[in-house]
């Protein structure tokens, strides 16, 4: 009986589809002058204020995004280029009020201001970014110790808004590559299944 190359090409075409793990990168962007923007809170972690511009200046962005794979993550603000806010970002460990203060761009900010690009080395887990105009910083920062849930000090400028875009994004390492994914397992089995079919066959002929 013969058998045609069709099942080996099977299996070696399922292993060869598997998806490999790539850099989880997040893009976080919008207006801290825009009612209908989720993310933004008062300095106080209240709702948002849009009364004037010093209310708008004072206004946070906050987004959580997880690190996978500990490693060099990379913070680029795109924002302040086309027209949108001198940008303040704070960094915080875990997400909600308990999270803790890790790192801003407060040298950048107070020496050119303007967009910026940097790292932090980052062990895996959750994250907090908060994202405002000049110079509101966290008062867990300002204190030199805290949490997110200590608001931020409303010294924000309403000079810095421009448009009150902004933009950041985030570059976060690789997934790791020794323990395969939950699809790269089911494929392996497929894979294996499929072998097995071919073995019997042979071993009745």
């Amino acid at each position: 009986m013969q058998y045609s190359g069709l099942p080996i090409c099977l299996a070696l075409a399922l292993l060869c589809v598997t998806p490999q793990a790539e850099a989880g990168d997040y893009s976080f962007s919008g207006r801290l002058n825009d009612p209908a923007n989720a993310a933004l809170v008062g300095s106080g972690l209240q709702a948002a204020q849009f009364s004037d511009e010093g209310a708008i200046a004072n206004n946070v962005a906050l987004y959580t995004f997880n690190v996978a794979a500990g490693g060099s993550v990379s913070f680029t603000s795109l924002g302040f280029a086309g027209g949108g806010i001198d940008p303040y970002f704070s960094l915080f460990s875990g997400s909600g009020n308990a999270a803790g203060f890790l790192g801003s761009n407060y040298v950048q900010a107070f020496s050119s201001g303007g967009d910026f690009t940097f790292s932090f080395i980052l062990t895996p887990g959750d994250y907090t970014i908060a994202l405002g105009s000049f110079a509101n910083m966290s008062i867990a920062e300002n204190n030199g110790i805290g949490s997110l849930g200590d608001g931020f000090i409303g010294l924000g400028q309403p000079g810095t808004l421009g448009s009150g875009h902004y933009q950041l994004n985030v570059g976060v390492p690789d997934q790791p590559n020794g323990a395969p994914e939950p699809g790269t397992l089911l494929l392996l089995g497929l894979a294996g299944v499929v072998l097995g079919v071919i073995r019997y066959f042979r071993s009745r002929r």
